[in-house]
């Protein structure tokens, strides 16, 4: 594919962000233009909309990078992983008040944007630029592989999502020969973990329910936990691939409540089964292997609806 994407660095100021509470797909997108524009010495921002802190597991990224919005509107916005408008929360208005929206995504048919670089086959939206800066002879370095390599990693659950070809390994491969740091990124995403949101696992585990015949597993986080565990939302990100790891299921979901009482629902399939269809019924949305929701329903509401949607798939 051939977008010319360098020749929308041509206006500024720039914006750069992706949806809210950005996970280390979008960040390392984000980062790894706004690495490049600086090289380049355009003026850009990188913003999102954080409830909270950013997590903890992805500060190997250059967090410093990140600020927040100066204008109402940009001449260029660069959105990342993000197919809805709406899931840009607070700046929402302020992209699509700007000039030119330019989504780059891999999810499916985004409902916005001016141009759509877009592979809903790709594993991750840093494989989707990877492309772009190959095909556009883009020079990547070091510290923009790491954020690359990261939006790989965290995408694919460690190389072991359904949606894990011979395409990501040899992005993988090629990103760690620019110096990408493959070990050292893994193990800050999934082998350093607050010793409080560890403590909170074992409630995660203990509330798990299992539909034997479904064979979809699930559990909650309550509001109420933080506050008892002393940890917030965003260290508590790896639980799904907790409720998942149950060899009896095929599709798990962690759901999380947020302070007005909603909840936000994180949904992992085992096998070829598409939970991005399950994220749908919600207005959600995601790839095949992982996807994502939020709901303004009780948690037996949202249980019911999604036991349904698996059943007309099986």
């Amino acid at each position: 594919m051939k977008n010319n994407f360098k020749e929308n660095f041509k206006d500024t100021p720039i914006l750069i962000t992706g949806h809210v509470n950005p996970d280390g797909d979008a960040i390392g997108s984000a980062l790894a233009l706004k690495l490049l524009l600086d090289s380049l010495d355009i003026e850009s921002t990188v913003a999102f909309d954080v409830t909270g802190e950013l997590p903890s597991n992805l500060n190997h990224l250059p967090y410093d990078l990140i600020g927040t919005p100066t204008e109402d509107s940009y001449k260029t916005v660069f959105v990342f992983d993000c197919g809805n408008s709406s899931r840009l929360g607070s700046l929402e208005s302020i992209v699509l008040n700007s000039d030119k929206i330019v989504v780059v995504d891999h999810h499916i048919d985004p409902t916005f944007g001016d141009l759509q670089i877009i592979d809903p086959k790709a594993a991750s939206t840093t494989q989707v630029l990877y492309r772009v800066f190959m095909e556009e002879n883009i020079h990547i370095t070091k510290e923009m592989s790491d954020c690359l390599m990261t939006g790989l990693i965290t995408d694919t659950g460690r190389f072991q999502y359904s949606n894990t070809d011979s395409e990501v390994f040899s992005i993988a491969a090629d990103l760690m020969t620019k110096g990408s740091e493959l070990s050292t990124i893994s193990e800050n995403i999934y082998g350093s973990i607050e010793l409080n949101a560890l403590k909170l696992q074992s409630k995660v585990i203990e509330r798990l329910e299992l539909d034997n015949e479904l064979r979809f597993i699930y559990s909650v986080v309550y509001q109420d936990d933080y506050k008892k565990y002393t940890t917030t939302p965003a260290e508590t990100d790896f639980l799904i691939d907790v409720v998942r790891l149950a060899k009896e299921s095929r599709i798990a979901l962690l759901l999380k409540e947020q302070t007005d009482g909603s909840f936000k629902g994180s949904l992992r399939s085992r096998t070829d089964f598409d939970v991005q269809k399950l994220a749908s019924f919600f207005d959600g949305g995601g790839h095949k292997a992982a996807s994502g929701f939020s709901a303004e329903l009780t948690i037996d509401e949202i249980i019911f609806n999604i036991k349904n949607e698996i059943r007309k798939q099986i």
